[in-house]
C-alpha cells in the first residue's frame, strides 16, 4: 500500500509540475517549458494508468484529480500570485472534503479486515 501512495504522490507532483510549466510555456511558445509539460503529463498519466490496474478507479481518480486540483490551485496562488477569494477557498475546501469523504469507506473496510 505504501508503494501505491508513493506512485500516486509522484503522479500528482508531476501533474502540478506540468500545469505550472503550462503557464510558463506561454501557450507552448517557450520550447523548454513545453517539453517539460509534455514529459510531466506523459509520466503522470502513465503512473495513473498503472495505479488503476490494481486499485479502484474511483479512489485513484479522486485522489489524482482532486488532490492535483487543490495543489495546482495553491501553486497558482503562491507562485503565480493568482487571486484567493472566499468563494475559491470554499471551493478548494469542498474538493478536500470530497476527496476525504470518498476515501473514508475504503479505509473502514481495510480496518475491518485488519481487526478480523
Amino acid at each position: 500500500m505504501l508503494r501505491y501512495y508513493i506512485l500516486l504522490s509522484f503522479s500528482i507532483i508531476l501533474e502540478i509540475v506540468g500545469a505550472s510549466f503550462m503557464k510558463i510555456s506561454e501557450g507552448f511558445t517557450q520550447l523548454g517549458a513545453a517539453i517539460i509539460v509534455i514529459a510531466s503529463y506523459s509520466i503522470a498519466l502513465s503512473l495513473y494508468i498503472l495505479l488503476t490496474k490494481q486499485h479502484e478507479l474511483g479512489i485513484v481518480n479522486t485522489l489524482w484529480a482532486g488532490g492535483g486540483t487543490v495543489l495546482v490551485s495553491v501553486t497558482g496562488i503562491v507562485f503565480f500570485h493568482e487571486s484567493l477569494t472566499f468563494i475559491k477557498l470554499i471551493g478548494i475546501l469542498c474538493i478536500v472534503a470530497g476527496v476525504i469523504g470518498l476515501n473514508l469507506p475504503e479505509r473502514r473496510n481495510e480496518m475491518k479486515k485488519a481487526v478480523v
